[in-house]
């Protein structure tokens, strides 16, 4: 079986850590025996120029070639192979990474349920006709694990006195994930004395080899965002045994809506995320990670699945 991924969404040097989702899952069909080739289109560097320039790169690789499948990481990455017009002969699958309406909106939906085999989405709630399949990113269990936390404080010279409560953006401040909205919350669990010691621990492009370390560390993860598809710190805090707060986002219920001493609220209100910060700080154990793969939510399973929808597609 021969795939060619066709994404705007990859790692870069600059950016080590973009799209590090979508190269984990190519990275793990190719451990099943799926022949995989990745077209990037590199507009988090170069702009709009990126995507114009791939169009006709992008149909000469398809003028001759013998892909079984094209699989297209975002709603934009589709787009592109429109513009080809060299996509009707081929087995066509999407996989979004947000909601369909943050995500190129509904025309764009539309064109691409006519002409794609199967869309892939990230939150149950949309899986509203026969080509569309839930399928949430999968956490690679291996690396994403808890660490030793003493040793983990000592290395990031962090202090073990206080409760540090996490806010992670992959590569940017994306306006989407409100780290205004967590300051807020922050602001309000400071006041009156501070008895939990809590700190802030905002980290933004970070070097991935520590993220498992600042996981560990973490009291719990306050996700803030506005909307997202399946976030995938959620799953690497569960599988580091990190508890999360979240706002009521994708499929964040899914995630942890059964976990204990997990919580997520019924409103975006800072107030609110508060008192669940807090109400989540009470609790003394935690256990995530078994969750996480009683959901089949590492990184083999979803591959396994990922591979078994190719294989009904061709």
């Amino acid at each position: 079986m021969k795939v060619l991924h066709i994404t705007n969404n990859f790692p870069t040097k600059q950016y080590p850590v973009f799209g590090i989702f979508v190269k984990e899952q190519i990275d793990s069909l190719s451990n099943l025996g799926v022949s995989n080739e990745v077209y990037f289109i590199n507009g988090r560097e170069f702009g709009l120029k990126a995507y114009w320039s791939s169009i006709k790169k992008l149909r000469k690789k398809l003028k001759s070639s013998d892909y079984n499948i094209l699989h297209c990481h975002h709603s934009f990455s589709a787009l592109i192979l429109f513009l080809t017009f060299r996509f009707f002969k081929f087995k066509k699958i999407v996989s979004y990474q947000n909601p369909p309406e943050k995500e190129g909106g509904f025309f764009l939906l539309k064109l691409v349920n006519f002409f794609f085999n199967v869309i892939i989405v990230k939150n149950m709630s949309e899986t509203n006709n026969t080509k569309v399949k839930y399928l949430p990113n999968g956490v690679n269990t291996d690396f994403f694990k808890s660490q030793d936390v003493k040793k983990s404080l000592r290395e990031l010279k962090l202090d073990a006195n206080k409760k540090y409560i996490l806010f992670m953006d992959s590569y940017k401040r994306r306006t989407q994930k409100r780290v205004d909205r967590f300051d807020e919350v922050i602001n309000i669990l400071q006041k009156n004395g501070n008895p939990y010691n809590i700190e802030p621990l905002v980290l933004t492009n970070t070097d991935r080899s520590l993220i498992p370390s600042y996981m560990s560390v973490s009291s719990l993860h306050l996700l803030t965002s506005d909307f997202e598809g399946s976030p995938n710190s959620v799953k690497e805090c569960l599988a580091c045994n990190t508890p999360i707060v979240s706002c009521p986002v994708g499929n964040v219920d899914d995630l942890i809506g059964d976990v204990a001493g997990c919580y997520v609220s019924e409103s975006f209100e800072p107030e609110e995320l508060a008192r669940l910060v807090l109400k989540c700080l009470e609790k003394e154990s935690f256990n995530g990670r078994d969750k996480l793969l009683s959901k089949k939510l590492d990184i083999n399973s979803v591959a396994l699945n990922l591979e078994a929808i190719y294989k009904s597609m061709i």
